[in-house]
């Protein structure tokens, strides 16, 4: 990423507090936290050196979030620009194939990347590594036992996101 500035917006929702973060060409950060000073601390952790400041679309995006965690509205097509290698790319890009209220595992998640179910582990890899919850929805893969693993954000909100999706819940 070049330094272009990273304009930054901060929200309440249900899961606690949500960043979003945009550059000119779209989101790039949308992060779950407890506290706006943690989620900074991380936003400028992966993006070295880069400018932050308030701009328009990490506001509207940030609103549009967080009325989707209240469950008020769908969450609408937003422009996105993310940064990750060529496999995080083909992850991100099959994570958000995922219907609402649907799963896959990280195993099928490489079967459909047409790579060895055996690739599973670096899916998962790819999905903790996600700039942009809930937008880009890893919260959808789960682990071929049926079981949550691993979320950024923590398996609650992961937990909280699929239940408020509608999907069938793994089990605990």
């Amino acid at each position: 990423m070049d330094n272009d500035p990273i304009a930054v917006a901060f929200t309440d929702s249900p899961l606690g507090r949500v960043l979003a973060a945009a550059t000119v060409n779209g989101l790039c950060a949308v992060y779950l936290g407890d506290d706006d000073a943690m989620l900074l601390t991380v936003l400028c952790a992966e993006f070295r050196a880069t400018p932050i400041i308030g701009g328009s679309l990490p506001e509207v995006a940030v609103a549009a979030i967080a009325a989707y965690l209240r469950n008020e509205a769908n969450l609408p097509p937003l422009p996105l620009d993310l940064y990750g290698t060529p496999f995080q790319q083909r992850v991100w890009q099959a994570l958000l194939a995922i219907p609402r209220g649907s799963t896959r595992t990280y195993g099928q998640l490489a079967c459909d990347l047409g790579l060895p179910v055996t690739a599973a582990r670096a899916v998962g890899r790819a999905c903790a590594t996600n700039p942009l919850a809930v937008v880009v929805p890893c919260h959808r893969a789960i682990g071929a036992d049926g079981k949550l693993h691993g979320f950024r954000w923590g398996i609650e909100r992961k937990w909280a996101l699929l239940a408020l999706e509608g999907g069938l819940l793994p089990e605990g």
